[in-house]
């Protein structure tokens, strides 16, 4: 006996995760400053191909390579980065938003 199994197109496309109205809002913003607790993890792609993930205690308390370093040094060591990512864990920060809007309009939301 040979099993027939079928693929509902629909319904798989129906399982793919779509945005949020909150991610949308939040791809929207242009911040200038990140708190530590809403980043997930940073990558920093270098110029020579290699790529280096942040996460956790690497970003809420970096431990520096080289204790003497100078402004130029600094200068030379960003030059060889080629791109920085910084993805948001915006599960948290949905969930402060909802907490500050909750309080600020209290019984009105």
């Amino acid at each position: 006996m040979t099993k027939k199994t079928s693929f509902n197109i629909d319904k798989a496309l129906s399982r793919i995760a779509r945005p949020s109205v909150f991610d949308r809002l939040v791809k929207e913003i242009d911040a200038v400053e990140v708190p530590a607790r809403y980043i997930d993890h940073i990558t920093v792609v270098y110029h020579d191909g290699n790529v280096v993930e942040l996460r956790g205690d690497e970003i809420n308390h970096p431990i520096p390579v080289n204790h003497n370093a100078d402004k130029s040094a600094l200068e030379e060591y960003f030059k060889k980065m080629k791109d920085i990512k910084l993805f948001l864990n915006t599960e948290v920060l949905e969930d402060d938003v909802n907490t500050m809007v909750e309080r600020l309009l209290g019984r009105l939301c």
